[in-house]
């Protein structure tokens, strides 16, 4: 398998599956068991030739596939389930337990209907495992994170380096592009990044829309340092780690995982350090798994994302908005990031790049001349002179 197990403590943030799922469950919720795995239960029917146990066995069966069926289609975005023949042949792997909620005989064929409690981890990564060598380009990761050693770090403020260097180096043999926040301070202040780490889901969703990667990981480690023994100088160092996955083209928020690591040291800073790389180590393979899940989702044909180099002030900006608002096929604009040296916009955009990008290149706006300095797919960056 090419994505390890890891014994990280993660939660994975299924939001966006479901949404799109509820359109074609007729049921699906969240059920937990204490102290056991993530699950979650779909209800399905399924249909079998003839009638009696047998048939009954196989009208589960039918069931537990469409399930994955269903499932599949709604985490990779895609009809086309010929990579998953071997996960759908096991479906049953997936199934934690089921309840037959009824059994009926209509003529001569047995008809069930099921809920089935799904095991979420192992799907998830069979999923990405499979999707991986298969995604249309390798992705491109932000790591934003913040890592508190010690009780001063909390007054002095936090370092960025280390959780950050962990994962970039575990990722490398992947081929990501991994960018982290020595791309961000020439834009952001350490200060508005701080309140990003440390806010809630819809300012991580707009941090992550206003940057151009396609998955956006923001979080935190922290460290606390409690005596081993009472006489003793040796001291227990725990790390928390927790991050927060988005989709950078749209902000949602993907998943959320976390670990824990434990280190023992004379020194707290040294100890606290050790404590913060295992933790970020052991978010490894969850990462990869969130990483490849939100790729699946990423393709909008409806959708373009303007950078605009140097545009120095907010009324350049708002010329270009208005120019834009005048091309054939826009249907809204929307400012993600604003500052004198990048700015970033979303177009509503139904038509082609190639025309969008004759209708701007070597425009003059606000009375300056800008021209199109790059267009890759549904993503163009615009350079004022």
């Amino acid at each position: 398998m090419l994505l390890q197990e890891n014994n990280s403590l993660s939660r994975s943030f299924y939001g966006h599956v479901y949404l799109c799922c509820a359109a074609v469950f007729p049921l699906l919720f969240c059920c937990a068991f204490a102290n056991a795995e993530p699950v979650f239960t779909v209800r399905m029917k399924g249909y079998a030739d003839g009638i009696g146990l047998t048939a009954r066995h196989l009208a589960i069966e039918d069931a537990h596939h469409q399930v994955m069926v269903d499932i599949l289609r709604s985490m990779t975005n895609s009809e086309d389930m010929s990579p998953f023949r071997g996960m759908l042949r096991q479906a049953s792997k997936y199934v934690k337990k089921y309840e037959v909620l009824r059994a009926d005989v209509i003529g001569q064929t047995t008809e069930v209907e099921i809920d089935a409690c799904i095991l979420e981890q192992p799907l998830r990564h069979d999923v990405a495992t499979i999707m991986l060598p298969r995604l249309p380009r390798k992705p491109t990761i932000l790591l934003l994170i913040a890592e508190y050693i010690g009780v001063e770090s909390r007054t002095n403020g936090p370092t960025f380096d280390l959780a950050e260097t962990v994962l970039r180096d575990r990722v490398k043999d992947f081929e990501f592009s991994v960018n982290g926040v020595s791309s961000l301070i020439t834009h952001f202040d350490i200060i508005s990044l701080i309140e990003t780490i440390n806010g809630d889901v819809s300012k991580g969703a707009a941090f992550a829309r206003a940057n151009q990667e396609d998955v956006v990981v923001v979080g935190s480690v922290s460290v606390v340092h409690d005596t081993l023994l009472e006489d003793s100088n040796m001291l227990r160092n725990k790390a928390d780690a927790t991050l927060k996955v988005f989709s950078g083209h749209d902000g949602k928020m993907m998943d959320v995982i976390s670990s824990q690591a434990v280190v023992q040291s004379v020194d707290p800073d040294e100890g606290g350090k050790q404590a913060v790389q295992d933790a970020a180590s052991k978010l490894t393979s969850d990462l990869i798994v969130s990483v490849v899940l939100a790729m699946l989702s990423l393709e909008d044909e409806e959708r373009a994302l303007i950078e605009i180099r140097n545009p120095v002030n907010a009324d350049t900006l708002s010329h270009l908005v208005k120019l834009i608002e005048g091309i054939p096929g826009v249907y809204g604009v929307e400012s993600l990031f604003f500052s004198e040296t990048l700015a970033r916009l979303e177009v509503d955009y139904y038509g082609s790049m190639a025309e969008f990008s004759d209708r701007v290149d070597e425009s003059i706006v606000n009375g300056r001349k800008m021209a199109v300095t790059r267009c890759v797919k549904r993503e163009m960056t615009i350079t004022f002179e």
